[in-house]
């Protein structure tokens, strides 16, 4: 059923838990897990940097590389592909890659690195919004010591 699931992963640890959750849907379904980081090259992303555009790129694809290596390095069995490709906004080149390479499901955290979404929006939200494919979203874990049933803040 899930033969190629991609996780779009971004260095922070929702989307540790989302490979997680992924490598556990892989070795149920006997599929593939495919990690993938997106390098913005959105005009946003490159007026907030002083860095060069090149140095830059290359900084940030070697901390993606070597995040998805110790990513690929837990999956205990499960077959994994890595890639790094580079995007005009995260959620497109997510959606770009995961419908022109055939994935089966989409495996992602809520939050990110960048925190949840605000006006705009999450870009797990924007993926699951603009993508037909099933798309798997998984909330932060509930901290330590709060319940539910308290609403008395």
């Amino acid at each position: 059923m899930y033969e190629s699931i991609l996780v779009p992963v971004d260095g922070s640890e929702a989307a540790e838990r989302a490979a997680t959750e992924a490598f556990d849907v892989a070795r149920e379904h006997g599929g593939t897990v495919h990690l993938l980081f997106v390098l913005d090259e959105s005009a946003t992303a490159l007026l907030l940097s002083s860095e060069s555009m090149g140095h830059r790129f290359d900084r940030l694809r070697g901390e993606a590389e070597e995040f998805l290596s110790e990513l690929a390095a837990r999956a205990d069995g499960v077959p994994v592909e890595t890639a790094v490709v580079r995007g005009m906004g995260v959620y497109r080149g997510i959606i770009d890659y995961a419908e022109n390479q055939g994935m089966d499901l989409i495996v992602m955290g809520s939050t990110g690195r960048h925190g949840p979404g605000g006006v705009l929006g999450s870009t797990s939200e924007r993926v699951a919004a603009n993508t037909s494919l099933p798309v798997l979203l998984l909330s932060e874990p509930r901290k330590s010591g709060t319940d539910a049933s308290d609403d008395s803040a």
